[in-house]
């Protein structure tokens, strides 16, 4: 199974695949529809699950924190990325082979896409977006995605644009830095004049920080970036620089947000969010991705 990838219940519900890691009995996912409502936004998120599914949330020492764990039983039907897009033929709506078109591009630049997004749930509007799920055979693939972009082949976010994917969907990223990180974006653009969003899926990053942690608490920091990612979950080196106390040790700081892709090296970061610290090898991980996180950039450059 692929971050992105869907799951629906036996009571009508649509779940996304989240993250790398899952329990033999259980798959992480949240809700996507529910009830008639869409959701996208981790607050929205956290107070369907906390009124209607605690009984999902289980701890899991591997990621340090509370998570929502659909038993496998309670999934009637399980929804694959890459085999959806086997499936699909063009003809089907312009927002398909919209997706088809950008897919056979990719896999020119080594990537193997799969339908995410409201096309996999079947959900989409003639307004939807195009979101494709990745993974990489080559290593030469965002050299592809400018070059794709320096030819005119997909183009940046407009202002505009980006200002109404942030009025849409935006949380965590103050709204003028988010917009001017969408506008710069390569795995979010245009494309034959229709939104797309990539989600180029990485989990050897996220593998090697996994717990048990021998401590996990809620901390307020000071980042500097030292490394940058366009892959998903986002995984930063970074320098830390409050709180001093855990100064010296190695850190990363950890996403599974697409937002949170293409920060460039150099970027300071002031936020709060879970730290977790690994002793036998000295290793802090920080994670911003809890709906009480904040998170503020007090410097960026271009990424790459």
């Amino acid at each position: 199974m692929l971050e992105g990838d869907q799951l629906r219940l036996s009571d009508g519900s649509l779940w996304v695949v989240k993250g790398c890691y899952h329990p033999p009995d259980g798959i992480v996912a949240v809700p996507r529809l529910f009830e008639g409502g869409r959701f996208k936004r981790l607050r929205e998120i956290q107070d369907v699950l906390l009124r209607y599914y605690r009984h999902y949330m289980r701890f899991l020492p591997a990621l340090g924190r509370m998570v929502p764990v659909v038993p496998r039983h309670a999934v009637v039907e399980y929804l694959s990325s890459f085999e959806a897009v086997r499936r699909v033929s063009k003809g089907v709506s312009r927002l398909h082979d919209v997706a088809l078109d950008l897919s056979e591009l990719l896999s020119a630049c080594g990537f193997e896409c799969g339908l995410s997004g409201s096309l996999l749930g079947g959900y989409f509007t003639q307004d939807s977006d195009v979101d494709l799920v990745c993974t990489e055979l080559v290593t030469s693939g965002y050299r592809c995605l400018e070059y794709m972009r320096r030819s005119g082949i997909t183009k940046g976010l407009t202002g505009g644009e980006a200002l109404e994917e942030v009025s849409s969907v935006s949380e965590l990223i103050p709204s003028r830095s988010h917009e001017e990180l969408l506008t710069r974006k390569l795995t979010q653009g245009t494309f034959k004049g229709v939104k797309y969003t990539l989600r180029v899926l990485d989990c050897r990053e996220e593998g090697r920080l996994l717990g048990p942690y021998i401590m996990t608490r809620e901390e307020r920091v000071l980042v500097r970036l030292t490394s940058t990612t366009y892959r998903t979950p986002a995984v930063y080196a970074v320098e830390l620089l409050r709180p001093q106390s855990f100064r010296g040790l190695e850190t990363y700081l950890l996403s599974y947000r697409a937002r949170l892709t293409e920060l460039p090296p150099g970027t300071i970061i002031k936020g709060s969010g879970l730290m977790h610290l690994r002793l036998e090898d000295k290793t802090a991980v920080i994670n911003l991705d809890t709906p009480e996180s904040t998170l503020e950039f007090l410097t960026t450059q271009r990424a790459y």
